[in-house]
């Protein structure tokens, strides 16, 4: 059986003239990640097995050969005065038990690709989670750098004004101060995404160092309307098909019950008489205990069971759907109320509060405070896109088919 994972809202386009050199987009990460991965290959591995059982589930028995000696004499000519048979037999399954092996195994198979797609779903779930911890960084990395070009320009003003007797030496020192906290800042900014790179180089099996810088549309969101946790999501159609296979099983040993005939035919020959002749034999079990029955309600019992865990998947997939959009909704709202308003008037303040400083208006601490100001919304409004496609991203895994 050949599966084919369909994936919405996050379909894998080809990786060629997509991205300027030297950078990576999420497209290339995801389809690393589905060539390379050990996890998704082992699960390949899993379902052509399932797939190769199919051939072997059904066949008929092999015919066995039978030879029977009677009536030997025990002086020299053994074969003088004996009866011999040689036969051949073949047993036949009554109750159509060869179909039904074949319909197991087929449902096997079918799970087998389920758990394929759902594990797929997984993995490049967490990529795209990851893909979007590095831009996030990136981003802090550049508001870090900005802080750090602005931290340098203070200092060369503050020694200015100390140098023609407008500015105290406290400013100077307060000035070099707020630019180490800036580098400090940094150090740690770098830590954590170079963290976080080795994390995503991981998950798409390719070397850190060998990972180009990310691309994305990081500043950019999309709107959703009400969505809906469909039967066609891998979580539900996988436990599906177990229900499923658990019935073909039921099927198969239920099947058990039913007595086979196993015929045979040979050839006798007498010695005695120097007499040829054709034999014939039947022979069919008696079944008075019903084992294939007690096995089947058992089997049953196990279908029905996750036939109630696909209902509360249903409905936890759907309570962590409504939440998403929520989560979502929210944060964009915060990252457009953020771009549209806050950092707008923010960098209005900043450029008054320079401006007012650089002419003897304002004070160092209030030039400060408004950069300082500046810097804290803008983190807040990458902070706010962060969570928003974190959000985007669960609701993609939510609403994403399956095979």
């Amino acid at each position: 059986m050949k599966t084919c994972i369909v994936l919405l809202c996050g379909t894998i386009v080809a990786v060629s003239g997509f991205a300027e050199s030297g950078t990576l987009t999420l497209e290339q990460a995801l389809e690393l990640t589905l060539q390379h991965s050990p996890e998704l290959r082992a699960a390949r591995m899993h379902s052509k097995a399932a797939e190769r059982s199919v051939a072997a589930a059904g066949l008929w028995s092999n015919p066995e050969l039978e030879f029977e000696a009677e009536g030997l004499g025990w002086d020299n000519d053994l074969f003088s005065e004996g009866e011999y048979t040689l036969g051949l037999a073949q047993e036949f399954q009554l109750g159509g038990k060869q179909r039904k092996e074949r319909d197991a195994a087929l449902k096997a198979v079918e799970v087998a690709g389920h758990v394929l797609s759902e594990k797929t779903v997984g993995l490049l779930d967490k990529v795209r989670q990851a893909f979007v911890e590095v831009l996030f960084l990136q981003e802090s990395g550049t508001i870090q750098a900005d802080q750090e070009e602005l931290g340098r320009a203070f200092v060369e003003v503050a020694k200015k004004r100390h140098q023609m007797g407008a500015g105290s030496e406290l400013e100077v020192v307060q000035a070099e101060l707020e630019l180490e906290t800036i580098l400090f800042s940094q150090s740690c900014c770098l830590g954590e995404l170079v963290a976080a790179r080795v994390k995503l180089a991981s998950l798409i099996s390719l070397p850190e160092k060998e990972m180009d810088d990310l691309t994305g549309p990081y500043f950019e969101l999309r709107s959703f309307k009400e969505l809906a946790v469909e039967d066609s999501h891998p979580t539900l159609m996988r436990l599906n098909a177990e229900a499923g296979r658990f019935r073909a099983e039921a099927q198969r040993v239920r099947a058990k019950d039913v007595a086979d005939i196993k015929l045979g035919a040979g050839y006798r020959y007498e010695a005695a008489g120097d007499i040829n002749s054709f034999v014939f034999s039947a022979s069919m079990p008696l079944s008075f205990h019903k084992q294939g029955r007690a096995e089947e309600a058992s089997i049953l019992q196990h279908a029905d069971a996750v036939g109630v865990e696909r209902e509360e998947a249903r409905r936890m997939l759907q309570s962590e759907l409504t939440e998403a959009l929520a989560l979502y909704n929210g944060a964009k709202a915060q990252a457009e109320m953020g771009k549209q308003k806050l950092i707008p008037k923010a960098e209005q303040a900043y450029e008054l509060s320079r401006a007012g400083y650089e002419a003897g208006r304002f004070s160092w601490m209030e030039l400060i405070a408004a950069q300082q100001h500046l810097a804290d919304i803008r983190l807040g409004h990458i902070e706010a896109l962060k969570e928003a496609h974190l959000a985007r991203i669960n609701i993609l895994k939510l609403t994403t088919k399956g095979i």
